[in-house]
């Protein structure tokens, strides 16, 4: 075999590396030389084919480099502009993008020292060498001049794309950058982007919005300000998708933020006249979902956010709060030159009526930032969470929450839910459980529904069985079923006893009384217990017996036929259900009745009380013959408050009320002497037969036998049935604690006690130490001879 000169051999792949950089690689026979490098490499020659492709390499982008790109390199000190940086960017993009086309092809004709030589050498590959070489020649000389220049004209044209919206070349841009991101540094493994190019983009995009943000602040509201920033993070993310490394994305987006939002964070908030209580105040949706976006990255800033919206939800409900006590106080000073009576009604009326608004003003408050929450704040549940303890502090503020919750309830079961759509009364039910479900003292707000619940009953006062189902059904998902279970318990009363009556009618048993009869029969232990007014008497056993026996004392007339109907309903009640005791609260009942005035009739709708005191004057035709009598009733038949008590035995404080409602309300179907709303036992009434009104039927409500909010007296007379009632949970948690435990100490039995009560009332530590006292004294638990901090549970 002849031999083949080795650098003649060369000189065919220098020629041809040549050719290829200008653009004249179609002539070339790529099998031709394949075999030629193949050959190189047999015969021990590739050391020397390796470094001497190297060489023309390096030989070639020194030229170029010379020649096409250091001409476009500004002097030191000259004024830069976008054209003679996109100029240079553009030269470094075109050398790169031929010498890469270049080297995919070197890299195909060299193949065989790729597959062998580099191996057995432990060298880069050729393509590798070639990145290499084009780093070491260009971008990594001597003096590394180039690479400093391309990075500040890469940067010029970033910021004045940035600051001025200039037009630049992102093709060019992210070309040159690519360049960056593939070229690897020696020294350090990563790539020259990481490295050089990266971090200055990170302190130059920091340095232009700490400018930007100090600029903005102190001229823009906080929905301009957001609606900027997010315009700037919106510009940069696209800059980052289109010209730089996809790895800078989260970097720039985090810098962004933390110069924009972060470092003014509660002063964007708090921008006078357009900060963030306007934009609550003014349901700006789209603002405020601006600034969540911006601040939801962030956790401080986040917390910023949080804190000043729940500052202002406890501004807002601290406001209803002083609205409704103000009107409170003066509704009372107005009514202070009236008498005595009539300041006390218009009062308790006006404070009722303040009270149902407070709870509906909260409500929609609630509403209101419910809705924010979801449509701004993407319903987030560290925001909704902390509105949520913002409510609950407004709410449990009110010492009378509960007591108004329930007059809300009731209000709305007897007359609001009257024109509301299905959807809306679910609505409003939810509402109000929500409102429960903020309550602390669930147990008080028991107390006062089971007393409204009671009256609409036994009033037939609710619109709506379905609603009231509705409620106790979800009071009961709320709570649990013990907490429902006197409730249901009542419902249920009333369903036996509609049986009941049913039963009644059909036996034939009630055709001799003369009239329709409805008895409700009521489990006392499910019932709240009914003064003589139909208010809760709230009071002792003794105080109950007192309120009972007063009741059962009334005196039934046999006319109309009503002691007969008493007879015939405890007969038939007692014949199915023997051993068993009635016991009659007349207080509680109500009638209907068809008076006649004059020549016109109308129909009465009044309670029990008011219909034995009507039916006194239901012989009263106006005749004087009985003179005497007529002159101990007071002349021309009338009967003194004294004769009228007498006859009926109805207590005296109820008598007053329910004379009151006769003869001095709207409807006066009695007439007093002399006029005025203060009853004495010497005034005299009679039956009013001038009486007009363009109604035929007509319902004379008592005063007290409203639902209102209660007076002080009132209330310290439930206060202490609720702490009565209390003292027995304690009792009971404590003992159901000690039972399974055994023994336990005092810190640790007050904690467990107080956390089983909290779904009733927050029972503080000095209420748990009275009653593990009172079962030390009952001998339920006793104290430990070795410590006397230590319970024990006696058997």
């Amino acid at each position: 075999t002849p031999q083949v000169d080795p650098e003649k051999q060369f000189e065919k792949i220098e020629q041809a590396i040549s050719e290829i950089y200008n653009h004249n690689s179609s002539q070339l026979s790529f099998e031709e030389l394949y075999r030629t490098a193949y050959g190189l490499v047999l015969s021990k020659n590739g050391p020397m084919l390796y470094g001497g492709v190297k060489q023309v390499l390096e030989a070639h982008l020194q030229e170029c480099m010379h020649r096409d790109i250091l001409k476009h390199v500004q002097p030191t000190g000259s004024r830069r502009s976008v054209a003679h940086c996109e100029a240079l960017l553009s030269s470094v993009r075109m050398l790169w993008s031929e010498h890469v086309t270049a080297m995919l092809m070197i890299k195909d004709v060299l193949m065989y020292v790729d597959k062998v030589y580099v191996k057995t050498a432990q060298v880069p590959t050729i393509y590798e060498m070639g990145m290499c070489v084009f780093r070491d020649q260009i971008m990594l000389s001597a003096d590394r001049r180039l690479n400093s220049e391309v990075i500040n004209a890469a940067m010029f044209v970033i910021s004045q794309e940035r600051k001025y919206a200039t037009e630049i070349n992102r093709g060019t841009l992210h070309s040159v950058v690519g360049m960056m991101i593939e070229l690897q540094d020696p020294s350090q493994l990563r790539s020259l982007y990481d490295v050089y190019f990266e971090p200055r983009l990170f302190a130059e995009t920091g340095e232009h919005y700490r400018e930007v943000a100090q600029a903005r602040i102190s001229k823009l509201g906080a929905p301009e300000y957001g609606r900027a920033a997010q315009a700037d993070l919106e510009a940069e993310a696209l800059r980052t998708k289109e010209c730089l490394a996809a790895s800078s994305a989260a970097g720039l987006n985090r810098i962004a933020l933390d110069r924009l939002i972060s470092a003014y964070a509660r002063d964007i908030l708090a921008i006078p006249a357009a900060g963030l209580v306007q934009m609550l105040d003014q349901q700006d949706i789209a603002s405020l979902s601006v600034i969540y976006k911006l601040y939801e990255p962030l956790p401080e800033a986040l917390n910023v956010l949080k804190r000043g919206i729940c500052d202002h939800v406890l501004s807002l409900g601290k406001g209803i709060q002083q609205a409704s006590a103000g009107t409170t106080a003066a509704g009372s000073a107005a009514a202070g030159s009236a008498t005595k009576a009539a300041s006390d009604a218009s009062s308790v009326a006006g404070k009722t009526v303040i009270a149902l608004r407070w709870v509906q003003e909260i409500l929609s408050l609630y509403d209101v930032f419910d809705e924010i929450l979801k449509r701004a704040f993407a319903d987030n549940q560290k925001i909704r969470y902390d509105i949520k303890d913002a409510f609950i502090e407004i709410i449990n503020a009110n010492p009378r929450a509960p007591e108004l919750l329930s007059l809300f309830i009731d209000d709305n079961l007897k007359n609001g839910l009257r024109r509301k759509t299905e959807h809306e009364i679910d609505h409003t039910l939810e509402q109000t459980v929500l409102m429960f479900r903020f309550l602390k003292d669930k147990d008080a707000f028991e107390h006062y529904y089971k007393l409204h619940l009671a009256k609409r009953l036994l009033f037939g006062r609710s619109i709506s069985d379905d609603a009231e189902q509705s409620l106790v059904s979800k009071l009961k998902v709320e709570c649990g079923s013990q907490f429902t279970l006197k409730l249901e318990g009542m419902f249920k009363d009333m369903q036996l006893s509609s049986d009941i009556n049913r039963e009644l009618r059909e036996s034939g048993a009630s055709s001799d009384v003369g009239f329709d009869m409805n008895v409700s029969v009521l489990t006392p232990t499910f019932w709240p217990t009914m003064g003589p007014s139909g208010a809760s008497s709230g009071g002792s056993g003794e105080s109950q017996s007192k309120d009972d026996a007063a009741s059962c004392g009334v005196i039934i007339p046999s006319t109309a036929g009503i002691s007969k109907g008493v007879e015939t309903f405890s007969a038939h009640y007692l014949k199915y259900h023997s051993g068993r005791r009635l016991t009659w609260q007349y207080a509680m009942g109500n009638a209907d009745l068809k008076v006649r005035f004059g020549s016109r009739t109308h129909e009465l709708n009044v309670s029990t009380y008011q219909m034995l005191i009507l039916l006194l004057f239901a012989d009263d035709d106006g005749n004087d013959d009985d003179g005497d009598e007529k002159e101990k009733d007071g002349g021309r038949g009338g009967l003194t408050a004294a004769q009228i008590q007498e006859k009926t035995h109805i207590p005296k404080e109820s008598l007053a009320r329910h004379l009151q409602s006769l003869a001095c309300g709207k409807y006066k179907v009695l007439t007093k002497h002399p006029m005025s709303r203060e009853i004495s036992p010497d005034d005299v009434f009679r039956f009013n037969k001038a009486f007009k009104s363009p109604q035929y039927r007509i319902r004379l409500p008592v005063a007290s036998a409203r639902s209102s909010v209660e007076t002080e007296k009132e209330k310290e007379v439930s206060q202490a049935t609720i702490g009565r009632e209390r003292q027995y949970l304690i009792e009971a948690a404590v003992v159901r604690i000690m039972k399974t435990r055994r023994q336990m100490s005092h810190e640790q039995l007050v904690g467990e006690a107080a956390e089983q009560l909290s779904s009733r009332f927050m029972a503080s530590p000095k209420m748990i130490k009275n009653g593990i006292e009172k079962l030390i004294d009952r001998e339920y638990l006793q104290r430990s001879p070795d410590d006397p901090r230590l319970y024990i549970y006696l058997a």
